[in-house]
């Protein structure tokens, strides 16, 4: 299997993997062409992930081209940079519902199952507005599945402990469709070279590594005819997960538990069609995020009275509605209205000490209009109000008690122009320009960062030109894809020191930076009966135009991917799989990083009858390796797997 791995290594370079949309939830899909094909290496199959035999959204998503995942670190949960802006800058969304925390901005997309999706679809670097904005560019939308037949049955399951579970179907004007997922990962080991004399280490066992998660995603929808749709759906999630100490040199072992990390969603679609050429669509949803954090003394995880001693609750909550009228003012235009607000509440306190409450709205206006100038030639433009209202604002201080501090508000106009041109069924090229803002998430505005930092209040909105140029191309067998961009942000935030003269190393988040991301993704691949062989890779150069000898942190500046499935004879499938990349940065003065590394898996499978069975192995080449200093990853992991479809 090395062997087939270093094959895949000297592979040309591809675009990601076909897609297979006939399950795909489409009231959930939100793009910026909506009557265009997406572009294939913005997105993630569900026949991919199957065959690649991943679990998690994250593992998903490393193999996107210009997209980092970031796993561990402090926080035990897996995070990304795309095209050099971070995961707390990007929304994601379930079928077009807001899925990021209100507090901080981010989701682990660890705790997500990928075992529930149809596909991902990944705007890199201007998203539709329709979503709602609040972004510096991109967006990341999780499509849910939806069935097509009467029954529809799909379970898998693997010595790993993760396991799917997908039952649907459809009936005349009714579908119902349950996918449950669900992981009970031990604590890992780590390569047999990895030194082993740290006492948070049975030898080469990594201790306080376990997670659990449950994942649930359930629908059922309603079809008066052919062009209205309504559809109700809840998603659960409950996770615990354990982090497991920092084992790196410049820094101090933090010994925390999650016991709870739960997000509850209940969500209705529409879609109805008003005349002939005028069609309602609307989103409402109602989310909720509770998480406890337990921080103890010491390693033996038992006692609480110290200084690292606390537990954290938050209890937070989402309402929000979308509403969207299409109106097609001629055969081949369609002019858009879009309606959106989301009401965020972020209640969190340590135990023994009262609840404080922050509150804000978001809301925005926006007007699109895609053109069909030619059968080779779209435009898309749009305008759209974005604002930010605070509510309330609330802080404990042991001291004064809850106290209120001044809330703040903001707003912004966006903008985006996309041209779609694919003068042959075999060749798309799309340019986009946009203008978009980030309003200051609560935590960045009021969080003391644990004592380390000072609130401020008045943090203001960063904004984003972003400019992307894509090109993909077929002939006969071999596919290729090109694609540049460059994203200019202004009034970036960044940690001020000297702000506390009774202490250098307190900061305040302030705006006071401008920065350019800027770089390229190439890919080619070929396709035969008997193999498939694609690989992808992307570069990203960051630069802070006011400091340029800071650091971008968890963000190297290349990435290289390759796949190879072999089909030689009996149905066997040989696959190999590598995932590439550069040293990456974990302080901003340069002075920690992460070295670069390169990890192979590989698969050996046949399907007999309905069922599919496989044997495989993850970091095949046993290597050490880190996403954040201090944190490394598994060892060489052997499994075998069982999958079923009817």
């Amino acid at each position: 299997m090395l062997l087939l791995a270093t094959v895949v290594a000297s592979l040309p370079l591809t675009a990601a993997p076909l897609m297979d949309t006939t399950q795909v939830f489409h009231l959930g899909e939100v793009t910026v062409f909506e009557r265009q094909p997406a572009f294939k290496s913005n997105q993630v199959s569900e026949d991919f992930i199957k065959s690649a035999d991943m679990q998690r959204v994250s593992e998903a998503l490393n193999w996107v081209p210009g997209l980092i995942v970031q796993e561990a670190g402090g926080r035990s949960e897996a995070g990304f940079t795309l095209r050099g802006i971070s995961s707390a800058d990007v929304p994601i969304y379930i079928d077009g519902v807001p899925m990021t925390a209100p507090y901080d901005g981010t989701v682990d997309l660890y705790r997500l199952s990928a075992g529930m999706l149809s596909k991902i679809d990944i705007s890199k670097s201007a998203s539709s507005l329709l979503l709602g904005g609040n972004t510096l560019g991109p967006s990341i939308n999780l499509i849910s599945r939806q069935p097509q037949k009467p029954l529809e049955l799909h379970f898998d399951v693997n010595s790993l402990w993760h396991s799917n579970l997908n039952v649907g179907g459809r009936w005349e004007k009714w579908l119902a469709q349950v996918d449950f997922g669900y992981s009970n990962v031990s604590n890992f080991r780590l390569p047999h070279s990895y030194p082993i004399g740290s006492p948070y280490l049975d030898r080469h066992k990594r201790l306080n590594s376990r997670t659990r998660d449950v994942n649930l995603n359930a629908k059922v929808g309603y079809m008066p005819n052919a062009t209205d749709e309504y559809v109700v759906g809840y998603t659960l999630v409950r996770a615990e997960k354990h982090i497991p100490p920092y084992l790196g040199g410049n820094g101090k072992a933090q010994f925390r538990i999650y016991p709870e990390w739960n997000k509850d969603e209940v969500y209705f679609h529409s879609k109805t069609r008003l005349a002939p050429a005028l069609t309602f669509k609307s989103r409402l949803w109602y989310d909720t995020f509770k998480n406890t954090l337990d921080s103890y003394d010491d390693f033996t995880y038992s006692t609480q009275q110290g200084k690292q001693g606390w537990t954290s609750i938050y209890n937070d909550y989402a309402l929000g509605a979308n509403a969207n009228l299409i109106w097609s003012t001629a055969t081949n235009n369609d002019l858009k209205f879009g309606v959106n607000y989301k009401y965020d509440v972020h209640r969190s306190h340590n135990v023994g000490e009262p609840v404080a409450h922050i509150s804000e709205g978001i809301y925005s206006f926006v007007a699109e209009d895609e053109a069909r100038l030619t059968r080779q030639l779209s435009l898309t433009a749009s305008v759209g109000w974005f604002g930010r209202q605070g509510y309330k604002v609330e802080e404990y201080n042991s001291k004064t008690g809850i106290s209120n501090l001044p809330n703040s508000h903001d707003s912004n106009i966006n903008a985006l122009a996309a041209l779609d041109y694919h003068p042959s069924a075999n060749q798309r090229l799309r340019f986009t320009i946009g203008r978009s803002s980030l309003f200051a998430r609560m935590k960045d505005r009021y969080s003391y960062k644990l004592g380390r930092a000072i609130p401020n209040p008045d943090l203001g909105t960063q904004n984003a030109i972003n400019l992307d140029i894509n090109y993909e191309g077929r002939w006969h067998n071999l596919s290729w894809q090109a694609g540049a961009f460059y994203n200019f942000i202004n009034d970036i935030i960044q940690e001020v020191t000297g702000v506390d003269a009774s202490d250098p190393k307190i900061y305040q988040l302030q705006n006071r930076g401008k920065a350019q991301y800027r770089g390229f993704e190439l890919g080619v691949g070929y396709e035969l009966s008997w193999l498939t062989a694609r690989a992808n890779y992307s570069m990203t150069d960051q630069r802070n135009m006011d400091n340029k000898d800071l650091k971008f942190l968890y963000s190297p500046k290349s990435k290289f991917t390759a796949f190879m499935e072999f089909r030689p004879i009996w149905h066997l499938r040989l696959q190999g799989r590598l995932i590439a990349q550069s040293k990456a940065y974990s302080s901003s003065d340069g002075s920690t990083s992460t070295a670069g590394f390169a990890t192979i898996d590989a698969s050996l499978a046949r399907k007999i009858w309905k069922t599919d069975l496989k044997v495989g192995v993850l970091n095949a080449a046993d290597r050490i390796y880190e996403y954040t200093e201090g944190y490394p990853m598994p060892g060489r992991t052997w499994y075998v797997s069982v999958s079923f479809d009817l």
